[in-house]
């Protein structure tokens, strides 16, 4: 409660100081502000190391793993942001949790939940890879973390949000993670139980939003977004990508974002989607 209250105050702090905008601009922009302000307060007495482009804050016994981190985010930097379109301003704030427990602590999660990255507001956190490559060390450590670790696919969801200006729907920013960080970054995909391909095609892309969180349904939106994203870039291009997120930038609907980049509206693009098979 003490986090949000001090979330609350700064928001409102900063939304005095800002020019009048289109109200996703502002409230984006703002929470982002307001929560990096929290988060650097919030880890002012961890260590830090500072690269060109990324700040990384880490606890005792992180600090090789915050180096690791620091080189894998830097090489990342130039070409997930040409891809997409979009280099960020400031150099982007990323923390490191030692255990699952304490980086799930910051969003109030169960021990349910178990994300080895969370990208929110601004923010990058990253679950240490000693919690979830403990066996390994040395080289075959830092192999293991630059082919599976969440480093790519956390970026990228920053990038669809600044790009954007927040003005996006989660199936298109989980799709566009998963494609770019295998085919850019070439991270392996962990092996996910695959749905039955009706629950791919007939979902809505509202139900699809609302079940990311669902663990009875995760699997299958991960699945279905990462396709959906796949067919966009297979049938109308890579170049299509920075323009869509522009078009949205700008406050467009996903409709007329899609209208005005390829042509043809979701729900057609949909159906062309659904018709392939």
């Amino acid at each position: 409660m003490e986090r949000l209250i001090a979330v609350v105050i700064i928001i409102c702090l900063f939304a005095m100081l800002i020019p009048p905008e289109p109200i996703f601009v502002i409230g984006s922009g703002v929470l982002r502000s307001a929560y990096q302000v929290l988060f650097f307060w919030e880890t002012r007495n961890w260590g830090t190391i500072e690269g060109d482009h990324f700040v990384i804050k880490y606890q005792d016994g992180d600090e090789r793993n915050a180096a690791l981190a620091m080189q894998e985010m830097e090489c990342c930097y130039s070409s997930l942001g040409e891809y997409y379109g979009y280099f960020p301003e400031k150099k982007v704030p990323v923390a490191i949790y030692g255990d699952r427990a304490s980086l799930n602590r910051v969003f109030g999660w169960g021990s349910d939940m178990g994300a080895m990255g969370v990208y929110w507001a601004g923010v990058i956190r990253l679950l240490s890879p000693d919690d979830w490559l403990g066996e390994l060390d040395g080289a075959a450590k830092e192999d293991a973390f630059r082919q599976q670790g969440p480093i790519a696919h956390e970026y990228i969801h920053l990038l669809v949000d600044y790009k954007t200006r927040g003005n996006y729907p989660r199936w298109l920013t989980e799709g566009l993670a998963q494609y770019g960080e295998k085919q850019l970054v070439n991270v392996v995909a962990k092996e996910a139980v695959q749905a039955e391909q009706p629950a791919l095609l007939e979902a809505s892309l509202t139900d699809l939003d609302k079940k990311f969180d669902d663990p009875q349904w995760q699997d299958c939106c991960y699945a279905v977004s990462e396709d959906l994203v796949s067919f966009l870039i297979r049938n109308y291009g890579a170049d299509c990508v920075p323009l869509l997120l522009e078009e949205l930038g700008r406050g467009e609907t996903v409709d007329r974002a899609f209208n005005k980049t390829l042509g043809i509206g979701i729900q057609n693009f949909l159906k062309e989607y659904q018709g392939r098979v």
